[in-house]
């Protein structure tokens, strides 16, 4: 029987996966001239992998010896490709074909390198197996099923580098933070025309973890790396875990980085096991950030938004905002409060208040306003919210002062499955919204907001994403008097129906100036377009209604369209866009301008 060792397989994939990267390096992006071409049938797929590894060059070669060094560079390429899909009987002969011509004044062509390949059958797997080095785990026969190199199967080199992977993959999820693999050798016998292999392993002892503690240069409480640690003292070790708790301290976004390791010392357990401590280390990021924002736009007010961020001042991760906003149609004073884990890992808290100075077209006033609101996380992209608000408001209708002090429950539940939040281009978003209300006020009783929303995002082509939104509301259980106007559905604007004024959309009073309603419909539709450059285009059209009942009336629906630019930049797109209102009214501008970060929705 002819059986012989081949060539470790992580060394063939790494030379195929190496010449196909050398072959896409933009230096060579304009050859057209192959290293070698070459001969044989082979099937379609097998034939354009080896044409992507051996790769162009940009010119023929110059000498017949230049010729020769590139049929072997070649020829080796060719059997790593062979060898990596199963064909490990196959054969390739390299030859010089040289231009010989009858005629002296005939133009003289360079040798060019041929490669004859004949790929032979494909190869089978034989029974695999597993050995350990050492002392045998415990958990070695659901090892054994992460191999899946099942008996009988195309013999792919890529294949056992991936059951090589799984296995040790396995044993670091299960107790053995050591486990590594050796060097597969596997053995072909040509005569049966199947492989052999063995993966051998290393799993060391089995491991549980033991306490946290806390390094770097990040000030954080003691008990905060246990409230947020997936795994308790004592369980046994998993190494995703252990990944697990790093990711947690860095998605809270107040740190510069955050590692965990276990530590080399081991301490000796009545079971055969050891206990090791886990060190986490986080390193702080700025403390204290201080940004703004220029926005711009005929009607929803232009200005500077600016914002103060003071991280981790206490140790629990925690985030203070301060934030104003000076604007044409706005001047306020904001402050947020928020504790990504707030008791537990799933749970976040947020406490804000705001004094604003509000003058729109729409209603001009005061209110100071603050609330609570608890996130619990019950997937990775749902999450409900509840909470409570308090605000007091001063706003002019009809020519006197109507004054509110409101009471707010607060309930939300939100589906996001966007794979960006500033500029998705897949997934979609969902939101929904109830607020019962109590207003002790001027017009005193209760009514209840109700709203929900929806967008979504689809990559059509590689340079272009249509994007939708749909958004309805409604305000019930008291008279439109009783809803104070800041609390009111108003439509236009930016982000709503662009080529409108911002709360332009809106039942009118006697003297013409909008008043609100209590029921909302709007819906958008855009085509983005982003090529190679970091210029992009897009072209909208938007539609809304605001009605005073507490039922959508579609009688009466506003439209925009419009097309706009977009810079995109590593952090965000910065839009500018310009509409038009398709149905325009006497008191409406022939068009607006809109400037900001992010696209429209």
């Amino acid at each position: 029987m002819n059986a012989q060792p081949i060539v470790t397989l992580k060394k063939i994939i790494f030379s195929v996966f190496s010449a196909l990267a050398l072959s896409l390096i933009p230096a060579l992006a304009a050859a057209n001239v192959p290293l070698a071409k070459f001969e044989g049938d082979m099937p379609k797929e097998l034939r354009e992998l080896m044409k992507s590894v051996i790769g162009e060059t940009k010119d023929e070669p110059r000498s017949l010896a230049q010729s020769r060094r590139r049929a072997e560079t070649a020829a080796q390429q060719a059997i790593s490709v062979l060898r990596s899909q199963g064909y490990y009987g196959g054969t390739v002969k390299a030859r010089i074909d040289e231009f010989v011509s009858d005629d002296e004044n005939a133009k003289p062509k360079a040798p060019q390198p041929i490669l004859v390949i004949k790929i032979g059958p494909v190869f089978k797997f034989a029974e695999a197996t597993v050995s350990y080095e050492g002392e045998t785990p415990d958990i070695s026969e659901a090892v054994m099923g992460e191999v899946k190199l099942n008996s009988g199967t195309p013999a792919i080199a890529a294949q056992v580098v991936a059951a090589e992977l799984r296995t040790v993959n396995y044993l670091r999820a299960h107790g053995y933070p050591e486990a590594t693999a050796r060097p597969i050798k596997p053995i072909v016998d040509h005569d049966t025309k199947t492989m052999q292999v063995n993966i051998s392993l290393f799993a060391g002892p089995k491991t549980r973890f033991g306490e946290i503690t806390q390094t770097g240069t990040a000030y954080i409480v003691k008990s905060w790396p246990r409230l947020i640690s997936p795994f308790e003292e004592g369980d046994t070790f998993d190494e995703r875990k252990l990944n697990r708790l790093a990711a947690r301290v860095i998605s809270t976004g107040v740190f510069d980085g955050a590692t965990a390791v276990l530590e080399d010392k081991k301490i000796s357990n009545d079971d055969g096991t050891v206990t090791r401590n886990v060190l986490l280390n986080v390193e702080q990021g700025a403390i204290n950030t201080v940004s703004g924002e220029i926005g711009f736009s005929t009607t929803d007010g232009s200005g500077v938004d600016l914002s103060y961020e003071r991280r981790n001042f206490i140790g629990y991760a925690q985030t203070l905002t301060l934030t104003s906003t000076l604007k044409t149609n706005q001047i306020s004073l904001g402050a947020d409060y928020n504790i990504p884990y707030a008791w537990r890992v799933d749970r976040e808290l947020d406490i804000s208040g705001i004094i604003s100075r509000e003058d729109t077209d729409a209603f001009t006033g005061e209110r100071v306003a603050t609330s609570a609101l608890v996130t619990q996380k019950i997937t990775s992209k749902f999450k409900v919210s509840a909470g409570l608000g308090l605000e007091a408001s001063q706003f002019r209708e009809s020519g006197e002062q109507v004054r509110s002090y409101l009471i707010d429950g607060i309930g939300n539940a939100e589906y996001d499955a966007r794979d960006s939040i500033l500029d998705p281009v897949t997934g979609y978003l969902l939101n929904a919204e109830f607020k019962p209300t109590y207003n002790l006020g001027n017009e005193d009783g209760l009514f209840t907001t109700a709203e929900i929303s929806g967008s979504a995002y689809q990559r059509v082509s590689k340079s272009l994403v249509a994007a939708g939104r749909l958004q309805l509301g409604t305000i019930f259980g008291a008279d439109q008097a009783t809803v104070p106007l800041n609390r009111r559905f108003f439509a236009g604007g930016g982000g709503s129906v662009r080529g409108f004024g911002f709360q332009s959309i809106s039942p009118i009073d006697a003297d013409g100036d909008p008043i609100g309603g209590r029921s909302i419909s709007e819906a958008s539709a855009e085509i983005r377009y982003r090529g190679e450059s970091p210029f992009g285009f897009a072209a909208f059209v938007d539609a809304g209604s605001v009605t005073p009942s507490d039922l959508p009336d579609f009688s009466d629906i506003r439209y925009g369209a419009g097309v706009g630019l977009r810079y995109y930049t590593s952090f965000a797109p910065i839009r500018a866009d310009i509409a038009i209102p398709v149905n325009k009214r006497e008191s409406d501008n022939s068009f607006q301008i809109y400037l900001s970060i992010g696209q429209a929705f």
